[in-house]
């Protein structure tokens, strides 16, 4: 079959390389020059620390970028297929509840045929169809209704199994969703577990604060107090000179509330590359101002680089572990254009493949020697399903 193409006034041209913009980690680079200062072990470290952040920081715009382009292209291209997919296995549904109210069917086809049947109407019920749901209930000895609440009581057993605890349930309410009902409990009793941890660990840092420290954690506690001293000093200087209350002039006012409105919002989430770029661009200090940094306020800056580049990490991890989650990626599978493109061409080849097979599958169910060879074939694919 051939591929599907996609049009290309939606789809997204990621492939041109642009050529690398500036970075705050570029701008902030210590370097002594040709003729100057060879720099120091701190830093060095402080250089790689930036280059580290620029390039987690690339990392995590790449993939919000892609995330964004293909959202739209992926939803306009595969939601029709699969609007077109429910909509046959309804036809199919209807068919076959059709052809089992006929006299000739025996009772073993009339078994499997139904339990087919109630799969394709609680499948359907689940995006919404009603008409469905009340065809599941009319044809199953169970209703949506009882598996739901036979699927709740697995869960709960499951989830006080593994807490170690019954859960509280609330009282029956018709109007709530007996798996939602028993998840909501379970959820309760583990912020419930979780607040009995946290104070047992917060009594326990209450014991151990009255024992004497080590040397290795008073150096920890001194090197991220310095840190935290420097980023407050950096924040206070940006302050102070951006503060638009003291600004006459209504442009420069606007100007300064915006940028301290980006200092606020860097040092709130400490982020100590956006303060210092920050005052490189309002001239607030320069190159050689960095370059004659204390080296203990290097090691304190560096620290603080350190801890920002593990949160990145975290995110681009985060991040990266959604897109695959939402566009059906494998967990190593590096997301990138070319592999969003094929996953999508495949995605809807699958689909339309599957369309094809469906029209085939109601046209055999219409007709009474199709019937027979098609349940053949069911049962036949649901037994190599539990094989495997």
């Amino acid at each position: 079959m051939k591929k599907p193409k996609v049009p290309s006034t939606s789809k997204p041209d990621l492939s041109a390389k642009a050529a690398p913009a500036a970075t705050p980690g570029t701008a902030l680079r210590l370097d002594g020059g040709k003729d100057g200062p060879r720099l120091s072990a701190a830093q060095q470290r402080f250089n790689r620390l930036l280059a580290k952040i620029d390039k987690l920081e690339g990392q995590v715009t790449e993939i919000k970028t892609l995330a964004d382009a293909f959202r739209p292209l992926y939803q306009s291209t595969l939601e029709p297929l699969r609007e077109a997919h429910r909509a046959l296995m309804r036809r199919m549904a209807l068919a076959l509840d059709e052809r089992l109210q006929r006299k000739s069917v025996t009772p073993t086809q009339k078994r499997n045929g139904l339990e087919i049947l109630c799969a394709l109407c609680e499948t359907l019920a689940a995006f919404g169809d009603e008409a469905m749901a009340v065809l599941h209930d009319q044809r199953s000895a169970r209703t949506l209704r009882q598996k739901e609440e036979d699927q709740a009581a697995m869960m709960r057993s499951m989830m006080e199994q593994a807490l170690g605890a019954p859960l509280d349930m609330p009282a029956q309410d018709d109007s709530l969703d007996p798996l939602e009902a028993v998840m909501r409990a379970g959820r309760e009793r583990l912020h419930e577990a979780m607040q009995a941890e946290e104070a047992q660990r917060e009594a326990a840092q209450v014991k151990r604060k009255k024992k004497k420290p080590t040397p290795a954690q008073l150096k920890a506690g001194q090197q991220q107090e310095d840190a935290d001293t420097v980023l407050r000093q950096v924040y206070r200087q940006l302050a102070s000179a951006l503060h638009p209350d003291r600004e006459r002039d209504p442009d420069e006012q606007q100007r300064k509330t915006a940028l301290m409105s980006e200092a606020n919002a860097a040092y709130a989430r400490q982020d100590l590359v956006a303060l210092l770029h920050l005052q490189l661009r309002i001239a607030q200090a320069d190159m050689q101002d960095m370059l004659q940094q204390p080296e203990e306020r290097i090691a304190a800056m560096s620290l603080l680089l350190k801890q920002q580049s593990a949160e990145l990490e975290n995110e681009l991890f985060a991040r990266q572990r959604h897109l695959q989650d939402e566009f059906d990626l494998a967990f190593y599978q590096a997301p990138t254009a070319a592999l969003l493109r094929r996953q999508l061409e495949q995605e809807a080849k699958d689909l339309k493949g599957e369309l094809a097979f469906m029209e085939a599958d109601i046209a055999l169910v219409q007709d009474d020697a199709g019937f027979k060879r098609w349940l053949k074939e069911q049962a036949r694919m649901s037994r190599n399903a539990d094989y495997f």
